[in-house]
């Protein structure tokens, strides 16, 4: 069997492993600071170049960095320094692994009960990728940029704010009256579609209500009118189909001849339910 060729493009499709690295990944302050502002991690190294420092003061002025063009990197390195230190956001010595200052989270003074990491000089300070979501979804849960959470962290995360309840909102009612509409439609039709069943279905059967006294004496008047009329012969009535036949009319023959005379009154089916009532006397 010939062999895959086997690329960096073939085994990228193995590299799905994310969630598990950013719990051992590690980030400086200022590459948490630039991650946050939303640019790209392939990015991270060229932009944190172009970074200055501060300050040459003390440590703390070291390790706040400003970018030329991005302006809110410098805050956000203050951010997460002024995090660390009020126990809101875990840090780390050198890439160990993190925890709050106090030991417990928005601590604020240290005692000898709780094991916290202590003070982190500046210029050692590490993030663990996944301790720095977990202050963002918590703290800044409305600034989540798509470098460090997937659209589905978003929307989970996201609070819902009240223009985002009243959108829903309006949504909902929105479809609850097409649902409403369409149940209407819906009704209207299925009890139009029973009345034309029953129609058709009484279509097929000749009631004594069908036949009005008025049909009666008109098709007797019709009747009247072509025996005592000189112009109707015999020859109406012979079914022009079948040349061997007799001469003598039928009844399906007088019934389709008045028919086509378009009385009101006297349909082809009225007709016939009259002469069958009248073959019972």
């Amino acid at each position: 069997m010939k062999g895959i060729y086997k690329d960096a493009k073939y085994y990228s499709q193995f590299n799905n492993c994310d969630n598990i690295k950013n719990n051992f990944d590690y980030l400086t302050v200022a590459e948490a600071a630039i991650l946050w502002c939303g640019i790209p991690r392939s990015d991270l190294a060229f932009e944190l170049a172009q970074c200055v420092r501060k300050g040459d003061g003390n440590a703390l002025s070291r390790n706040i960095m400003k970018h030329p063009y991005v302006q809110c990197v410098e805050p956000r390195c203050v951010l997460l320094h002024q995090a660390f230190d009020d126990g809101k956001l875990k840090m780390g010595r050198d890439g160990d692994k993190g925890d709050y200052i106090n030991g417990e989270k928005d601590k604020k003074d240290y005692d000898h009960f709780t094991c916290g990491i202590g003070h982190i000089n500046p210029d050692r300070r590490t993030i663990k990728i996944n301790d720095l979501k977990e202050f963002i979804a918590e703290y800044h849960a409305d600034d989540m940029p798509k470098t460090l959470f997937s659209d589905i962290d978003i929307h989970k995360l996201k609070p819902i704010t009240h223009d985002d309840y009243s959108a829903l909102l309006a949504k909902n009612k929105a479809l609850e009256a097409r649902l409403e509409k369409a149940a209407e439609v819906y009704y209207s039709q299925r009890d139009e579609i029973n009345s034309l069943n029953k129609a058709l279905q009484s279509q097929s059967v000749i009631t004594q209500d069908d036949i009005t006294q008025a049909s009666v004496y008109q098709l007797i008047n019709t009747m009247k009118g072509l025996l005592l009329d000189s112009e109707i012969t015999e020859s109406l009535f012979v079914n022009k189909d079948n040349t061997n036949a007799g001469k003598q009319p039928t009844q399906s023959m007088l019934v389709n001849h008045i028919a086509d005379m378009n009385i009101k009154t006297l349909s082809e089916r009225t007709i016939n339910g009259i002469l069958a009532k009248a073959n019972k006397i």
